[in-house]
């Protein structure tokens, strides 16, 4: 297997894995506190939230993206540092949007934010050990 073919395979792997843990958190985990919060947020059609899945899907394929290359970029072969890089990544990028709704957005809800808070580090962890032990298998 070629080192393109590695990476390719690499990122499908972490924005798989990535993206349905995302999706047990915001649909099922806490999928009725994310629904009664963002109805009065969110565009609506028949009373249910639309979803804009391109919009989703690419702010899925930033986030999965940066993680590989801020974890490829220290020490993949290190899991406990990977998982601790996307810890960070994480509190970045989830963290900082939900405490900045909160403060920006009259509707934004204190459950909100606090979810976002939570899983902000807790989703980028997952992604720093996917990236890891993908890397480890595909690279050895």
């Amino acid at each position: 297997m070629n080192q393109g073919f590695k990476f390719l395979t690499l990122w499908v792997i972490t924005l798989v894995l990535v993206s349905l843990v995302d999706a047990l958190w915001h649909l099922v985990i806490f999928g009725r506190a994310y629904r009664e919060d963002f109805k009065v947020l969110a565009i609506l059609k028949n009373n249910r939230i639309v979803f804009r899945t391109f919009y989703g899907f690419l702010a899925q394929l930033v986030l999965v993206s940066c993680l590989i290359l801020l974890v490829i970029f220290r020490d993949p072969e290190k899991v406990k540092f990977s998982v601790l890089v996307g810890a960070m990544a994480g509190l970045l990028a989830i963290t900082v949007y939900g405490l900045t709704n909160y403060a920006l957005i009259k509707d934004w809800s204190p459950r909100l934010m606090v979810l976002e808070v939570v899983w902000g580090p807790l989703l980028g962890a997952w992604g720093g050990l996917v990236v890891s032990l993908a890397y480890r298998w595909l690279f050895r």
